[in-house]
């Protein structure tokens, strides 16, 4: 959690969005999660026992992240957020040079 705190106030002026979909809590525990950690993003509750979201997109562990083009293409997908900090910063370094 501290990793995708750091990450959405690094790139809070970039065109970044961070979006969080939890399937492992009931719905209290999630809603009590979000508050406890100051969760600024935002967040998709899926309960756990419903996994279409994980279907739609493979996933096979958790936490698994994704990098998701504009134009929805997926960019990269892994098992470590700080392995995506390179290339989250060189696909947002592009989108501001082609607005330019």
């Amino acid at each position: 959690m501290p990793h995708l705190k750091t990450l959405v106030e690094r790139h809070k002026n970039d065109p970044f969005v961070l979006i969080g979909v939890n399937t492992g809590d009931d719905e209290d525990a999630y809603r009590e999660g979000l508050e406890k950690h100051g969760v600024s993003w935002t967040c998709a509750y899926q309960g756990p026992g419903k996994d279409a979201i994980a279907k739609l997109f493979e996933v096979t562990g958790y936490p698994t992240y994704y990098l998701i083009a504009p134009n929805g293409k997926i960019l990269g997908k892994g098992h470590s957020g700080e392995a995506f900090d390179k290339t989250i910063q060189k696909e947002i370094d592009k989108l501001k040079s082609s607005a330019q």
